[in-house]
């Protein structure tokens, strides 16, 4: 039997238990046997705390989690598990476009009928869904926006608030200039010789401006239609010429680690991450004190998105042999009960509606974004891109630091990538013909 067959035979069998189970655990049942899962560093702490409340009403049952620190480690893992036909019951990782995958080769349980999905907040769910339904729940989110030194900031007079942070990239500029004035040369920081910084703001520029602009873009990059060294990119490059005059000429050769120094002292006031960088800002110092805001590329404030996608999320396989009970658990893990025991222990913020889990209050500004629906999505799809580009962009804005002119940096990247192209054209048409854009 194949797998999609399987799964057809494996979704019949359990129907029942799936209307039984609808938006909630079944306290009353009497379950019992093994739940085998992979998952990844923080994402296994949260289960296994959710888990120890799920087994005071059901002790018969055990969990026995594979865990890896790195999401490296982790696509080793299930490559090896598939080829053996040893896949666990259920597992957890980031969000891409091997679900899909995965789901089109009918290794997943469809979840739409069994309720589990009503108890997911608003967002985009491009990456958990193939041909109409839902193979996954999101548990956690990434978001990427501009840390700031909220202590320092009051300091001079300046106070960020939910009705007052910037909405457009003149507002964030007369702000850069506002700190500037009051006595900070240099308020916007960039760590030149990190990657990851390096990359942060225009991988936020995409996803708010290029995607805002045309959501098909990268596909239409595969299909020949647009290309990285076209105006649309390289306006980026004009964008962030803007912010360079607030830059220190000394980020080229910056790291992380000083460029997170200069921002506990107060040298630096503003830069492009993700949101869970505060957490190596608070080993640092904890008496650091962050707001963050949506990151403003946007010229207009009517354009303003948040750039925020759902992460870590859960899956059932077909392989299972105990289908009912992995529902009910994934029933509890989603509930608001069972999320915020698994947020409080792991410090995400939270997916399911009703959690009530703590919340670090530098996120004041972008919760009520999200709470009260205040401005579009823009999704964290770097993911779907073909293995080896983010090396190309992190690269190339490394070297636009450096002084490289913008000709050169994105005529080198729209070529390199053309060679990823070439290199991988079966990755190209699985992308374009198995990637749902919502």
């Amino acid at each position: 039997m194949n797998k999609k067959m399987y799964a057809t035979t494996f979704l019949a069998a359990c129907s029942m238990l799936v209307m039984n189970c609808q938006t909630s655990f079944a306290e009353e049942t009497d379950f019992s046997g093994t739940i085998t899962m992979f998952a990844t560093g923080n994402t296994a702490k949260g289960v296994q705390a959710a888990f120890e409340e799920y087994q005071k009403m059901h002790p018969d049952v055990e969990l026995e989690i594979s865990n890896t620190e790195t999401v490296t480690d982790f696509e080793t893992m299930m490559t090896a598990a598939i080829s053996s036909d040893t896949l666990p019951d259920m597992y957890a990782a980031q969000v891409g476009a091997v679900e899909q995958q995965y789901a089109a080769q009918g290794y997943l349980m469809d979840l739409s009928d069994t309720g589990i999905m009503d108890n997911l907040v608003n967002g985009d769910t491009s990456l958990i869904t193939y041909n109409g339904g839902y193979y996954a729940f999101p548990m956690t989110t990434a978001i990427s926006v501009t840390l700031c030194n909220k202590g320092e900031l009051e300091k001079l007079g300046i106070e960020l608030t939910t009705e007052n942070y910037p909405t457009n990239m003149d507002e964030f500029i007369d702000l850069l200039q506002q700190c500037r004035d009051a006595g900070v040369e240099y308020p916007f920081g960039v760590a030149g010789a990190d990657a990851s910084s390096c990359t942060a703001w225009p991988f936020q520029y995409i996803y708010q401006v290029l995607y805002g602009e045309d959501p098909d873009f990268y596909a239409n990059v595969l299909k020949g239609e647009k290309a990285w060294n076209g105006d649309e990119f390289r306006e980026m490059f004009n964008v962030y010429d803007r912010l360079r005059e607030y830059v220190s000429p000394n980020s080229t050769a910056k790291s992380m680690d000083e460029l997170y120094a200069d921002f506990i002292v107060g040298d630096t006031l503003f830069f492009s991450q993700v949101a869970t960088t505060i957490k190596s800002i608070k080993e640092l110092d904890p008496e650091t004190e962050i707001i963050l805001i949506p990151s403003c590329f946007t010229e207009k404030s009517e354009d303003q998105t948040l750039i925020s996608g759902f992460d870590e999320a859960f899956s059932i396989t077909t392989s299972t042999k105990n289908p009912e009970l992995c529902v009910d658990f994934l029933a509890y893990l989603t509930s608001p009960e069972g999320s915020t025991l698994f947020d409080n222990e792991t410090g995400y913020i939270p997916t399911v509606k009703g959690c009530e889990s703590k919340v670090d209050s530098a996120y004041d500004i972008v919760l009520d974004i999200m709470q009260n629906d205040k401005l579009p999505n823009s999704p964290i799809l770097s993911r779907q891109w073909i293995a080896g580009f983010k090396e190309l962009l992190k690269s190339g804005c490394q070297n636009w630091l450096a002084g490289e002119d913008i000709d050169s940096v994105v005529n080198t990247i729209e070529e390199d990538h053309k060679r990823l192209m070439e290199a991988d054209p079966d990755w190209v048409q699985s992308f374009l013909d198995n990637y749902e854009w919502h």
